[in-house]
């Protein structure tokens, strides 16, 4: 009778590893297929109010698949697109002088050149100054971040461009999470 059960043990741990590895192996894969990471750089971490923010913006494919960009969506805006989050050294939110609110008109049909391919552990990305001004209300200690997210919805992109190529390939569109930056961090002195 104890080998039945130890049989029986041995067959039911066996089954339970298996089911486990593969449903580890399908959310794995899910996870990696596609994939974006953003990274931020400054020029320097010391800078005076009067001084120009050189500001690096990188897309980074860390999936397994192509995944499309539109180009529009690497404007700054503060609901989508390419959102900046500065925060005092006590943490409080700064409010801008500035708004960047960039509102892109819609893509143009026929264009497959607005979309950018990022193929795996390739980047995508623009270099732009921003006057200190602009960015904070007076010196002090600032960390910086953004995040990205796409002004396309998928139902848009199926209802007026459903006839494009680009319909048929991986867009990255507002459906999909988030992505959040690194944080850097800036001295502002008068």
């Amino acid at each position: 009778m104890p080998k039945r059960w130890l049989s029986f043990f041995v067959i039911m741990v066996f089954a339970a590893l298996s089911a486990l590895s593969a449903a580890n192996s399908a959310k794995g894969t899910d996870s990696r297929s596609f994939g974006l990471g953003l990274s931020l750089r400054a020029d320097r971490s010391v800078y005076r109010m009067s001084d120009t923010l050189r500001l690096e913006t990188l897309l980074r494919n860390t999936g397994e698949e192509d995944v499309y960009i539109w180009q529009w969506d690497m404007s700054w805006n503060p609901a989508k697109g390419l959102s900046m989050h500065i925060v005092r050294a006590n943490g409080k939110e700064v409010q801008t002088p500035f708004l960047m609110d960039s509102v892109p008109p819609p893509p143009r049909g026929g264009d497959p050149y607005q979309f950018v391919k990022l193929s795996p552990r390739t980047m995508y990305g623009l270099a732009e100054n921003f006057k200190l001004e602009d960015l904070v209300n007076g010196p002090g200690e600032y960390d910086l971040d953004a995040t990205f997210n796409s002004f396309l919805s998928s139902q848009w992109v199926a209802e007026f461009m459903g006839n494009e190529p680009i319909s048929k390939l991986p867009l990255w569109t507002m459906e999909r999470p988030s992505i959040n930056s690194n944080r850097i961090h800036i001295t502002v002195r008068p």
